[in-house]
C-alpha cells in the first residue's frame, strides 16, 4: 500500500493495513539507527523503519551567516544563538523597542532569501509518501527571542501594540515563504506542518486570553494559508496546551503533535474522549519510556498509545517529542516502529 494513501486515511478515520508512521530527530540519532541496522543512506533508513512521510522545506539561500569560535552562530533575525543541538538566544535585538515604529524599522529578514524552486523535483521523487511542505513558522520563538522572553511577557501587558506588531512581521514573514511553496507544488504537497511551543509541563505560558490576543491570529492566519492550498494543517506544540485545543479545533486545525503525555492536563485517555471527534493525534509514545525504558517498555507503550489514541484510526504513530536525541537507545525506537507496524 501507498504511504500517501495510508497516511492521509487517518483524516477520514479510515483504518487500512497499519497507521501511518512519522520520523524526526537528531543527525547523530540518525547515524545510530544507521549502524545499527547497517545502512548507508537516511532514504533507506526511513524505508527500513517504514516512514510514511517525507518533509520539503523552503531552503536558505542568502548571504552566509556569521559562525563563531566558541560554536555560536548568528541567524537571519540578527540573533545569535548558542548551546547544544538549536542552542539559546544569546542576544535580544528588540530588546528596548518601545514603539511600533520601532518595530518597523527593524532589519527584518527578507523571506526572498528562501528558495522554492526545489520542491517540484522532490515532490515527485517522493511522491508516493505523503509529503509535508510549507515553513516551520515559529513565529511565537522568534519574538521572544527578539524581545527575550521576559521582556516580551512585559510588553504583552504594558506595551501591547509592539508585541502585535512583531508577531504580524513573523507571521508575514513566514507566510510568504509557504505562499510561495504552495503557489508552485501546493497540488503535490499533502500536510503543512508548523511548529509553535505554548505549553510548559504545567500549562500554558501565558494565559489563554493572552494567548488567544497575541498568537492565535497568527496561527489562524497560517492554518486558512495551508488549507487555501487544499493541504491539511498539523501543528506542532510541547507541553499543556489542553486549555486551546478548542480554539485549534474552532480554527480548523486538523492535528496536534506531539502529545507529552507527561505534562499536567495530557493524558491521552482524557483527550481523546474529549477532542478525538475534531482532531487527529499525531505522537504521544511517551518519550522517557523510549528514553530510560527496556525494548519491552517501549513495545508496551507504543501498543497502549495506540490503541487509545488510535482507537477511531485518526491517529499518526510519533514519540510525545518530535526531535529524537542520541541519548536515546536507538533498539527502542526500532523496536517502537516495528510495534507499530503490528497494532
Amino acid at each position: 500500500m501507498k504511504a500517501k494513501k495510508r497516511a492521509l486515511a487517518v483524516f477520514e478515520g479510515i483504518k487500512l493495513d497499519r497507521f501511518p508512521m512519522w520520523y524526526g530527530a537528531d543527525s547523530k540519532t540518525t547515524s545510530n539507527l544507521m549502524e545499527l541496522l547497517g545502512i548507508e543512506e537516511e532514504e533507506q533508513l526511513l524505508r527500513a523503519l517504514g516512514i510514511d512521510f517525507r518533509t520539503i522545506r523552503p531552503r536558505y539561500i542568502g548571504p552566509p551567516l556569521a559562525q563563531y569560535e566558541d560554536g555560536s552562530v548568528d541567524t537571519v533575525w540578527g540573533i545569535r544563538r548558542g548551546g547544544a543541538y538549536y542552542g539559546q538566544a544569546l542576544n535580544h535585538p528588540l530588546s528596548g523597542a518601545e514603539s511600533v515604529k520601532d518595530i518597523e524599522n527593524f532589519p527584518w529578514p527578507d523571506p526572498a532569501e528562501w528558495e522554492v524552486s526545489h520542491v517540484v523535483e522532490e515532490a515527485r521523487r517522493y511522491q508516493d509518501f505523503c509529503l509535508i511542505g510549507g515553513a516551520w513558522s515559529p513565529f511565537f520563538h522568534d519574538v521572544s527571542e527578539l524581545f527575550g522572553m521576559e521582556e516580551m511577557f512585559v510588553k504583552m501587558v504594558l506595551q501591547p501594540g509592539v508585541v502585535e506588531a512583531a508577531c504580524e512581521k513573523c507571521v508575514e514573514f513566514y507566510q510568504d515563504q509557504s505562499r510561495r511553496m504552495f503557489e508552485l507544488a501546493g497540488d503535490l504537497l499533502d500536510i503543512f506542518f508548523l511548529g509553535n511551543d505554548f505549553g510548559s509541563q504545567n500549562g500554558l505560558l501565558c494565559s489563554p486570553d493572552m494567548w488567544r490576543r497575541f498568537f492565535a491570529p497568527g496561527i489562524k492566519a497560517i492554518i486558512d494559508l495551508g488549507h487555501k492550498y487544499g493541504l491539511k494543517v498539523a501543528l506542532h506544540s510541547c507541553g499543556d496546551i489542553h486549555e486551546i485545543l478548542p480554539d485549534l479545533i474552532d480554527m480548523g486545525l486538523d492535528a496536534i503533535n506531539p502529545i507529552q503525555v507527561s505534562a499536567a492536563n495530557m493524558d491521552p485517555v482524557k483527550l481523546k474522549k474529549e477532542f478525538g471527534k475534531d482532531i487527529v493525534f499525531f505522537g504521544g509514545i511517551d518519550i522517557e519510556v523510549l528514553r530510560c525504558g527496556t525494548e519491552g517498555d517501549v513495545r508496551n507503550e507504543t501498543r497502549r498509545i495506540i490503541q487509545i489514541l488510535g482507537e477511531d484510526n485518526r491517529y499518526i504513530v510519533a514519540p510525545s517529542h518530535d526531535y529524537l536525541l542520541p541519548e536515546i537507545p536507538a533498539e527502542n525506537i526500532v523496536a517502537m516502529y516495528e510495534e507499530a507496524k503490528k497494532v
